[in-house]
This record gives C-alpha cells, structure tokens and sequence, in this order.
C-alpha cells in the first residue's frame, strides 16, 4: 500500500474500514471509562473510608461506572459487526480455536455488571469497609479479564501460522509474544481517557477545577493533581508497551506502520499523545484545570485514540490478504440496512442523551 489509509482500498473495503474505526473509537470512550475506572476504584479503595469519602472521582466513579457499562456494550455491537464483514474469516476462526474464552466473556460481563451496581447498593453500605475492596477488585478483575481475552483473540486472528498448532495441541490459550505489551497499551491508554472524561465530568458537576483548590487533599495531592498524575503515568504507559509491542511486530507489519500505509497516523497518534502530556504537565505545575487546557488535553485525546485504532488495523490489513476479501466486502456492501443501522443509531443515541439529563436534573 502506497496510500494513506484507508485510501488505496476498494471503495466497499474503504467503507467498512472507515466504518470500523469510528464505531471502535466510540466503543473506546466508553470503554475506557470502565477499564479505567474499574481500576481507579480497586486500588482506591484501599486508600481506607476517610480519604475515599473527600475523593470526588470515586464517587462519580461509583454512580457513572454502571451506566458507562452499558454505553459501552451498545456501542461495541457495530464494531463487531464490521470486524466481521471485514475478516470473517480470521475472525470466526480465532473463535473457534479458543471457544472458551469467547463463552466466558457473557457471564464475566453480567457478575462484573452486577458488581457495579453492588458498589453503589444500600447493601454494601451497611457492610464493614473491608467488604468494598473484593467487590471493586472482583470488578476489576472481570473486566482485565475480557480485555485479555479480546487481545488474545485479535492476536491469534492474526497468526495463521499457529491455527495448526493451537488446534492440533489443544491449548487454550496463545502464547503470543505481543500480548502482553499490546494489552498494556490498551490498558494504560485508557487511563488517559478516563482522566479527560472525569475531568469534564467535575467540570458539569460543579467541581472546583479552575482555582487552585482550597479543600482537603488526598494522599498530599489535589483532585485535578491526582487527574494529572492517572493521565501522565497513562501516557508513559503506552510509550513504554508501544515501544515492546513494536519489537515483536513482523516485518511487513512494522513496514505498513511506518510507511505511507500508517506512518502520517502515526505521527499523529505521538502528536496527540505529546499534547496530553503537555496539558496534563501544566495541570500539574499549576494545579487548576481551566477550559482551554482541557480543551487541548481532549484534543490531544481524541487524536491518539483515532490515530491508535486507525494504527491498530494498519497492522492488521497489513497481516491479512485483504485485497483477497475485496469482493466478499462488494458482496456485503449490496445488502440494505445502512438507512436502519443509521436511523437506530440516532434513536440510541437520543435515548442516551434524554437519560443523562434526566439524570442530571434528578440529582
């Protein structure tokens, strides 16, 4: 590929790309906010009930999480859709070697659901403050789990080389040597999310962001501090994991993103990622977050996590004879539905807004 993606593509392939990045990018930000934030709480609460009770983003956390949750399942329905007009396949066969973790990703999904909402129970309210932290870690757990189990299926959708393998020994589970740095940029990539995202979230609930603050401390930090210090180790985060999972790309992969396929999205991708950093370092100097730095920390955002998805089927179309799938893609463009999923997709969304607001108005 000599073009920018996704040009260079069959227009039918070049729609569903484009399609499968911003329907992933949307899943992302609701995603990230619970993986995140699954996270924040787990190892908050160990921070006892005194300094939890003056920490306002765990209380969001605690209220928002199960709601983000659901958000991020509705949203994550057209991704998959489109991953598999795309790679059907690929797909469909990293499924099929490693049908346990596909099975198990329903239940972890409804006990980490049902823990959520245990977290926010009268219940667990009249329960010693012990209790709090298997809940939340339990939670967490889930979550890592099918993140892990996303990530495994990905990367063995990619190894043909090791379908015989995994199916002839019976494994259940693929010893790649990218999963772990891959899952740790995901993983730590959505810690800066979920930093903007509670960021504006103070900012709609009328948390002091744009003084420095004059209220009580946790930990010896302020809350927009601590928002800084949970992007900035994010940041550093994915620098780290990028640089490990790069050493075990292929080739031909490495090629795609750092040539004319991938390179400008992933000049972009460090960019936006620089920008956070930039913000975040300002936030943390001058420990008050007023609008215009939140607006370049979103920014900066917005565009590391597009240009990181975008780099994430870079490598993979990269890794896949997509020119071999052009006309199962012309095939699928054929068949109706557009004008449904769209018109759906704005019922959804007008129903998510009315709940928000609702919500709003109610506390």
């Amino acid at each position: 590929m000599i073009e920018l993606f996704p040009f260079g593509f069959p227009s039918a392939t070049r729609f569903s790309l484009v399609m499968l990045v911003a329907t992933l990018v949307l899943h992302m930000v609701f995603m990230h906010y619970v993986l995140a934030g699954a996270a924040y709480l787990a190892f908050g609460r160990f921070m006892g009930p005194k300094r939890c009770a003056v920490c306002g983003w765990q209380a969001i956390l605690i209220d928002w999480l199960p709601f983000a949750t659901g958000l991020a399942i509705a949203a994550g329905v057209a991704p998959l859709l489109f991953v598999q007009i795309l790679y059907q396949r690929e797909f469909s066969t990293a499924n099929l070697l490693l049908p346990h973790r596909w099975m198990a990703i329903l239940p972890v999904l409804l006990v980490c659901f049902s823990l959520l909402f245990l977290q926010k129970s009268a219940w667990i309210t009249r329960r010693a403050w012990f209790w709090r932290i298997p809940v939340a870690g339990a939670a967490f757990a889930g979550f890592a789990f099918l993140a892990f189990s996303w990530t495994e299926n990905h990367l063995l959708s990619l190894d043909e080389a090791a379908w015989p393998a995994v199916y002839g020994s019976g494994s259940i589970r693929d010893a790649s040597a990218g999963l772990l740095p891959r899952l740790g940029i995901w993983f730590f990539a959505a810690f800066t999310t979920l930093a903007v995202e509670l960021a504006w979230q103070g900012r709609l609930l009328g948390m002091q962001l744009v003084q420095p603050p004059q209220g009580v401390a946790v930990m010896g930090l302020s809350a927009v501090r601590r928002l800084a210090l949970t992007a900035t180790s994010g940041g550093l985060g994915v620098l780290a994991c990028g640089t490990a999972y790069a050493w075990t790309l292929p080739g031909e992969a490495m090629q795609a993103v750092t040539g004319p396929l991938g390179g400008g999205w992933l000049t972009a991708a460090v960019a936006g990622l620089a920008m956070q950093l930039a913000a975040w370092a300002w936030v943390a100097v001058q420990d008050r977050f007023p609008l215009p730095v939140l607006l370049a920390a979103t920014a900066g955002c917005l565009v590391s996590l597009t240009s990181g998805v975008v780099l994430r089927e870079v490598v993979r179309v990269s890794m896949v004879d997509i020119e071999a799938l052009a006309n199962a893609h012309a095939e699928a463009a054929t068949i109706g539905g557009l004008s449904v999923f769209l018109l759906f997709t704005a019922a959804i969304a007008a129903a998510i807004v009315w709940c928000i607001r609702t919500a709003a108005r109610a506390t």
